[in-house]
């Protein structure tokens, strides 16, 4: 894959991402708004749709603990607030100053995440700056709704399922090495010093993929721990992400060295490269096609064993290394597609 097309893929995942969040964020915030108005009677609820919004925040690991550190900073944030109220207002810019810098120590001491202080501190500032009635418990009971509301969208609508969003970006990873395995096998038929680096390229680029998957994984395994659909497929979690933890490196790596190996091979001039071997390449690309098709616990059938590569008797020694490391990317993509039991080394 070419750096733009690379750029392209993942312009095309962020718009795909953002959409979904977007949407949500929306909704979310005119269900926030429309409920508080219906159950409280207040005529504009901003603060119940900017609750809402607030929790959905894109790119958050944990909505549950965005939602209940905003309700908490806003609760600690507004009895700050009313305590200030209660000093002399002489020199209401020091009050000010006082009320969020006790809000925020206060709010620090719950070790949560960021928005606690944050919404402890700018509550303080809006209950006295617009006063206890607009900002205080009307405000609370605002963004409580728009929490709800956010977890509803978070935990029911629109939670990802786990298992799926690994394995897209598996997915991705298997197809680019595949793509770079062919071009090592032109490059193979061609004897093309050029073709080679160029092939060694093309497979390096699949590193954006392996740093996609292990932030994937994370959030996997984050859904899996705060959400109802993930806690569902927890244990298949699990054991996918600890598979793909253990091996995904080891295929990674394997393919840049096999890679590496044959371009060294072909600049130093190595003669009559094993006609085999191009066809062996192709048929490991193929391989990591059928297996990003066929998802995670598909048919094993994907994992037919291949002859084995000591079958393949190269006249140029310099040829012998480049067998060896593409017999270990092998390896590497069998372990990386064949499932196991939870908790069982392979």
């Amino acid at each position: 894959m070419s750096d733009t097309s690379l750029w392209t893929s993942n312009l095309r995942t962020r718009w795909w991402d953002g959409l979904k969040e977007a949407s949500a964020c929306g909704a979310a915030a005119g269900i926030a708004w429309f409920t508080a108005h219906l159950l409280f009677g207040h005529p504009t609820p901003v603060f119940a749709a900017v609750s809402a919004i607030v929790c959905l925040s894109p790119g958050l690991p944990n909505h549950v603990r965005q939602a209940a550190g905003l309700t908490t900073g806003v609760a600690v944030g507004i009895v700050v607030g009313q305590i200030a109220l209660l000093a002399p207002d002489t020199l209401p810019v020091f009050r000010m100053m006082a009320a969020t810098f006790l809000a925020i120590l206060l709010a620090s001491a719950f070790g949560a995440p960021p928005v606690v202080p944050i919404q402890a501190g700018v509550s303080a500032v809006l209950v006295l700056s617009i006063g206890a009635e607009t900002a205080g418990v009307v405000r609370l009971m605002d963004v409580v709704v728009g929490a709800l509301s956010g977890l509803f969208f978070s935990q029911v609508v629109m939670t990802p399922d786990p298992i799926r969003s690994i394995n897209q970006i598996a997915e991705r990873l298997l197809r680019d090495l595949s793509g770079g395995l062919r071009s090592c096998a032109k490059a193979l038929s061609d004897e093309d010093p050029e073709e080679a680096n160029a092939a060694l390229h093309s497979l390096s680029l699949a590193h954006a993929d392996l740093v996609g998957l292990g932030t994937g994984i994370k959030a996997a395994r984050s859904d899996a721990r705060w959400s109802l659909r993930g806690r569902l497929a927890a244990a298949e979690v699990q054991e996918l992400a600890a598979r793909y933890e253990r091996h995904a490196i080891r295929l990674y790596a394997s393919s840049l060295l096999f890679a590496e190996a044959m371009a060294n091979a072909i600049r130093k001039g190595a003669k009559e490269p094993p006609e085999s071997l191009s066809q062996r390449i192709l048929l490991i690309a193929d391989r990591c096609d059928t297996l990003a098709a066929r998802g995670s616990f598909g048919p094993q059938s994907a994992l037919r064993d291949l002859p084995p590569l000591t079958d393949i008797v190269p006249k140029d020694r310099l040829w012998s290394p480049v067998i060896h490391r593409l017999e270990l990317m092998e390896e590497a993509l069998s372990a990386f597609g064949r499932p196991s039991p939870v908790g069982e080394d392979e």
